[in-house]
């Protein structure tokens, strides 16, 4: 393993049995971090504000997927139970007994996976604008992204949304193709609503109202299946509406991981 300082954060890097993850690490120490997984199609790299944030208050550590941007793993990826897998043996290398679980989008679909999967190992989950029930198809997600990309270009930080996107999703379209494809199946079609109700952490689930790409109503239905669970919406942004919205995310996400703290 190795590490290189970086504001908050240290880069590290750790070898599973046939994977390289690379993964962010806060400085900050607590008993239980948060694992925050990141959406389909780019990194942890494009929310290092929100991860910034967080970490001014509370321990972090941030996974690039396997195969995406920084981890590299050379084989095709068929399904969440499969990059769950690849988390817990990420968590064993890490020797961490317990986490505080946050995913968007595909790794959202993935926590989901997680939090039924180790039950014992998830304080608490946070499903941000989450996939794991299909509502949209394949011909139906252009147009939608393509008004919610369009939309973002109102609001400020432009280089998010045309350098540090864009780079990443640039390298992964390229050298993690059949991943990207892969991921977009399973974040559009892969069915996780049976593990809802078996899910035994607290869980937040936090969305916007104007998201297209997951509509409101999949949050409601999640809502409705998980119990202890409470459904939070933000009259902010679209899909990746915590990458424009960084103060937001962090301030919610945080209460409720303390108050979970506190119980």
């Amino acid at each position: 393993m190795n590490a290189k300082t970086l504001n908050h954060f240290v880069n590290c890097r750790i070898q599973l049995k046939d994977c390289s993850i690379f993964y962010q690490q806060s400085v900050r120490h607590s008993s239980t971090p948060i694992l925050f997984l990141h959406g389909w199609g780019i990194s942890s790299e494009p929310y290092q504000e929100v991860l910034e944030l967080i970490a001014e208050q509370h321990a972090v550590i941030a996974p690039d997927l396997p195969s995406f941007a920084r981890s590299s793993y050379h084989n095709l990826i068929s399904d969440y139970h499969s990059y769950a897998k690849f988390i817990v043996s990420f968590l064993e290398a890490l020797n961490l007994p317990q986490v505080h679980l946050v995913g968007h989008s595909l790794g959202g679909g993935i926590a989901i996976t997680l939090a039924t999967l180790i039950p014992e190992r998830v304080k608490s989950l946070v499903l941000l604008d989450s996939t794991g029930i299909p509502s949209v198809s394949i011909p139906e997600i252009v147009p939608r992204r393509a008004i919610e990309m369009t939309a973002q270009i109102s609001i400020p930080k432009l280089k998010l949304q045309f350098f540090d996107i864009p780079k990443v999703f640039t390298h992964n379209l390229l050298f993690n193709t059949g991943n990207i494809i892969y991921a977009l199946f399973i974040s559009l079609y892969q069915d996780s609503t049976h593990l809802l109700p078996s899910i035994k952490a607290p869980c937040l689930i936090l969305w916007s109202e104007k998201d297209l790409t997951t509509p409101l109503s999949v949050a409601r239905e999640m809502a409705n299946l998980i119990p202890n669970s409470t459904l939070t919406i933000v009259k902010e942004g679209y899909h990746e509406w915590m990458l424009w919205h960084p103060e937001k995310l962090a301030s919610i996400a945080l209460d409720f991981i303390k108050q979970v703290e506190l119980d």
